[in-house]
C-alpha cells in the first residue's frame, strides 16, 4: 500500500472471515509500525460465516518512513508492506540560522541560502512564516517563491529598535515549507546579534602615580607621561579627533603628546599626556583634567576629572670601597660616604649590618643613624689582619645599610700581605743614639719571632707603636736640642713635652709586652731615652729659675716663667713643686691682670675728663679746641693736671705689665691731649689782649659821648645853640 506524508489519514481495508456460528467485533491489534506511521483498527462487526472488510487508519507523519505494518485480528494475524511518500520539505543551509551581528540604528539584510532537507521531489517555491518573533527587532524574508528544485536563495532583512539592549541574543522561529505542500512545514530557530556604533567608554589613567625620581636641585621641573586609556565601548571603530589635557593646580602644566587616529571596536588605545611639575612640590594628590572627542559637530565624546599623586622617591647609595694591601698587625682604617641622592626625603633610622664577608678583622667603628635630604653621612670601618689571615686572599665583608625609606649596601675587600718593617727600620736608622739602637734591635726581634709564627697580633701592634714613639722621641729631643744650642728656650720648651709624652707612651707599651726578652729591649731604649730627657729638663729649669731670680722681667713674663717651671716640675715627677709653682704662676697672672685693668681704668679717667673739657671749656674750631673764656682758666688747670696724672699712672700700669704695645699707644695718645692742651692755654693768652682792645675801644667811645652830652646841655643852659 502507498501512504503520503501529508499528514492526513489512509484507510487500508483487510477482510477477516468469521467462520464461526456466532458474530462478534473485530478487536485490532498492531504489533509493528514504521517509523513515523501510526496505523488503528475501526471497530467493525464480524458477522458469523462471512467475510467482512476491516478498515485500518493510517497516518504518515513528514518523517515517516517505509515499513511492514504487523498485526492481529482476534487473534488472527496479518501484516503488510507500506510505502510512504514524503512530499519534499525545505530548512536552512546553516541551522539554527545566524544572521551576525546586526547595528543599531541600522537595517541589516543579507542572503540565505535554502536548500530541501527531506522529502521525495524538488522544491517548488518555499513559504517562511515567523512563529516566535523577538520583541526587541523585526525579521522578514522575502524571495522564496523563486526556489525551485534542490536549493536556492531568500533574502533577509533585520531592524533592531534603537533601544535594543547591546551584544543582545535576538531569536525568532520560522516555519518552512513548500508551496504545494503547506501542511508539510519545518520550524527553524533565527537567531542574531545587537551591536552598537562606535563610543566612547570610560577614560581613565593607566597610572596616576608621578614619582620625583630624579635630584631635586638638577632642574626646576620634572616630565613624566601618564597614558590616558581611552575605550570605545561600541562595536565598529570609532575615529579620534582631538584629545585635550589641564591641571587647575599651579605648579602643574599638562599636554597631549600623542593621539592615537582610530579606534576598533571593543578596543582601547592610548594617548600620552605629558605632565610637567615643579620640583619643590610637595606629595600629595594633584588634579587632572582630559577631554576626547571625535571630529565634527554631532560626533561623540568623553572627559576625564581625576587626579594623580606625587610621590617623592628616597635614593639611599653608598659607595664601596677597596682598602688594598694591608699589611699583617697594621692598623687601617676607611671612611665610606653614605647619601640620600634625591633631595626630597630624610632617611631615618637606618641601621648598617654586616650580611656577609668574614665576623673579624673588620671592625664598623661609627655608622650615620640618619641622613637628611641630599646630604650625606659617614661610616668608618677599622681594619687590622692578624696572624690567621690567609695571605694574598682577597677578602670581602658586604653591609646592608637599611634606612626607613630605601636602602643600600657597602662592599669593603682588602688582602692581607706580609708585614713590612722597613719603613720603621729607615726612620729608626737615620738617628745616631742609643735610642734608636736598642729599639732597631727590638723591632728586628720581633720580625724574626713574626716569620716564626710566634709572634701574636697585639705583641706585633705593641711593638709598631713602641717604635713609632721612639721615633717621635728622637725627632722631639733632636729638635729640642737644635733650639738650645740658638738659645731659643720657648720653642725647646715645646718639644721637650712632646719627648716626654712619647718617653710615656715607650713606658706604656714596654708594660704590655708579654714575651720577656721583648720586654727587655724596650726598658733598654726606655733607660737610654730617660737620661737625655733629663739632661734637657734639668737645662730648661736652670735657665728659667735664672731669669725668675734676675727680677727684671714684667708680670705677664713672670707669670709665663712661672708656668713653665711648673711644666718642668711635673715632667720631673715633683708634682708638689708643679702645684706651688702652679699657684705661683696665677698669682702672677693676677697681677699682671691688676695692673692692665688700672692702666684701662686710669685711661677712661683721662678721656672723661678730657670730655667734660671739651663741653664745658673749649670752642673748637676747625678741630682744634680753643679756651678763649678767662673765667675757665681755673677749671682748665685743673683739668689739665688730671689728664696728666691719669696718663702717666695708665702708662706706668702697662709698662709694668708687660704690654708695651698699649702703652706706646697710650703715650702716643697723652702727647696729642698735651699738645691740644698747650694751644688751647695759649688761645686764652689771645683771647685776654683782644678783651683788652675791645675794652680800650668802649672806654673812649663812652668818653667821646659824655663829652657831646654835657657839651650840648651847656649850650642849651646857655642857648648858645642859637647862635
Amino acid at each position: 500500500m502507498d501512504v503520503q506524508t501529508d499528514g492526513q489519514t489512509d484507510t487500508h481495508d483487510i477482510q477477516v472471515t468469521n467462520s464461526g456460528q456466532n458474530g462478534t467485533n473485530a478487536d485490532v491489534t498492531i504489533t509493528s509500525e514504521p517509523s513515523g506511521v501510526s496505523v488503528s483498527g475501526a471497530d467493525t462487526y464480524l458477522a458469523p460465516g462471512t467475510t467482512t472488510d476491516v478498515p485500518l487508519d493510517i497516518t504518515a507523519g513528514f518523517d515517516a518512513e517505509s515499513g511492514t505494518v504487523s498485526g492481529s485480528v482476534n487473534g488472527e494475524p496479518f501484516e503488510f508492506y507500506l510505502t510512504v511518500t514524503t512530499p519534499p520539505l525545505a530548512g536552512f543551509e546553516d541551522e539554527p540560522l545566524d544572521l551576525g551581528n546586526v547595528l543599531v540604528g541600522e537595517t541589516a539584510s543579507g542572503e540565505a541560502t535554502v536548500e530541501k532537507v527531506s522529502g521525495d521531489g524538488s522544491l517548488d517555491g518555499v513559504e517562511i512564516t515567523e512563529v516566535r518573533g523577538d520583541q526587541d527587532a523585526t525579521l522578514d524574508f522575502s524571495g522564496g517563491f523563486s526556489v525551485s528544485g534542490s536549493s536556492g536563495t531568500v533574502d533577509w532583512t533585520v531592524t533592531p529598535d534603537s533601544n535594543a539592549p547591546q551584544h543582545e541574543d535576538l531569536e525568532w522561529t520560522v516555519e518552512l515549507s513548500d508551496s504545494r505542500y503547506p501542511d508539510a512545514t519545518r520550524e527553524v530557530d533565527v537567531e542574531a546579534r545587537v551591536i552598537y556604533p562606535g563610543y566612547f567608554g570610560e577614560l581613565s589613567l593607566d597610572d596616576d602615580e608621578f614619582t620625583f625620581d630624579e635630584p631635586r636641585d638638577e632642574g626646576d621641573t620634572l616630565t613624566r607621561t601618564i597614558d590616558l586609556e581611552i575605550p570605545n565601548d561600541g562595536d565598529t571603530p570609532i575615529e579620534v579627533g582631538s584629545v585635550s589635557a589641564s591641571s587647575s593646580d599651579p605648579g602643574v602644566s599638562v599636554t597631549a603628546s600623542s593621539t592615537p587616529n582610530e579606534i576598533d571596536g571593543q578596543s582601547t588605545e592610548e594617548a600620552a599626556l605629558r605632565v610637567t611639575a615643579d620640583r619643590d612640590l610637595p606629595e600629595g594628590s594633584y588634579d587632572i583634567s582630559a577631554t576626547v572627542d571625535t571630529p565634527g559637530f554631532d560626533g561623540d565624546d568623553a572627559s576625564l576629572d581625576e587626579s594623580f599623586e606625587i610621590v617623592h622617591e628616597t635614593r639611599l647609595v653608598a659607595d664601596d670601597t677597596d682598602i688594598g694591601d694591608v699589611a699583617i698587625g697594621e692598623a687601617n682604617s676607611r671612611t665610606v660616604t653614605i647619601s640620600e641622592e634625591l633631595g626630597y626625603n630624610d632617611v631615618n633610622d637606618i641601621e648598617t649590618t654586616l650580611t656577609n664577608g668574614p665576623e673579624e678583622w673588620l671592625t664598623l667603628e661609627s655608622a650615620p643613624s640618619s641622613v637628611s635630604a641630599g646630604g650625606s653621612e659617614d661610616a668608618s670601618f677599622s681594619l687590622e689582619f692578624d696572624t690567621s689571615a690567609e695571605l694574598g686572599e682577597s677578602y670581602e665583608w658586604e653591609y646592608d645599610v637599611d634606612g626607613d625609606g630605601d636602602d643600600a649596601s657597602i662592599t669593603v675587600t682588602a688582602s692581607p700581605v706580609p708585614l713590612d718593617l722597613e719603613p720603621i727600620q729607615n726612620e729608626l736608622s737615620g738617628y745616631d743614639t742609643a735610642v734608636a739602637d736598642s729599639t732597631l734591635e727590638l723591632v728586628d726581634r720581633m720580625d724574626e719571632r713574626l716569620r716564626s709564627g710566634e709572634s701574636a697580633n697585639q705583641e706585633i701592634s705593641t711593638v709598631l707603636t713602641f717604635g713609632e714613639a721612639a721615633t717621635l722621641y728622637s725627632e722631639a729631643i733632636e729638635e729640642a736640642d737644635s733650639h738650645l744650642e740658638s738659645g731659643e728656650h720657648t720653642e725647646a720648651q715645646s718639644a721637650i713635652i712632646r719627648a716626654a709624652a712619647a718617653y710615656n707612651t715607650m713606658g706604656l707599651q714596654a708594660e704590655r709586652l708579654e714575651n720577656d726578652e721583648l720586654r727587655g729591649l724596650a726598658n733598654t731604649a726606655r733607660s737610654d731615652a730617660e737620661g737625655d730627657l733629663d739632661r734637657l729638663i734639668q737645662e730648661q729649669r736652670a735657665y728659667y729659675e735664672d731669669r725668675l731670680e734676675s727680677g727684671e722681667m714684667s708680670l705677664i713674663e713672670e707669670a709665663t716663667t712661672q708656668r713653665q717651671l711648673a711644666r718642668i716640675a711635673l715632667l720631673q715627677g715633683d708634682e708638689q713643686r708643679a702645684n706651688q709653682l702652679e699657684n705661683d704662676a696665677e698669682e702672677a697672672f693676677n697681677s699682671y691682670s691688676d695692673s692692665v685693668s688700672t692702666g684701662e681704668q686710669a685711661v677712661q679717667e683721662a678721656e672723661s675728663t678730657w670730655s667734660e673739657m671739651e663741653d664745658d671749656q673749649f670752642v673748637v674750631v676747625l678741630g682744634q679746641p680753643l679756651l678763649l673764656n678767662p673765667a675757665d682758666y681755673d677749671a682748665f688747670m685743673a683739668g689739665t693736671a688730671s689728664i696728666d696724672d691719669a696718663y702717666q699712672e695708665a702708662i706706668s700700669a702697662f709698662e709694668s705689665a708687660g704690654e708695651t704695645t698699649r702703652a706706646e699707644e697710650v703715650t702716643a695718645e697723652y702727647e696729642s691731649r698735651t699738645a691740644a692742651l698747650g694751644i688751647a692755654r695759649y688761645s686764652l693768652f689771645g683771647a685776654i689782649g683782644a678783651y683788652a682792645l675791645v675794652a680800650v675801644g668802649l672806654t673812649v667811645r663812652t668818653a667821646k659821648r659824655m663829652f657831646w652830652y654835657v657839651r650840648d646841655t651847656q649850650e642849651s643852659v646857655s642857648g648858645d645853640f642859637l647862635v
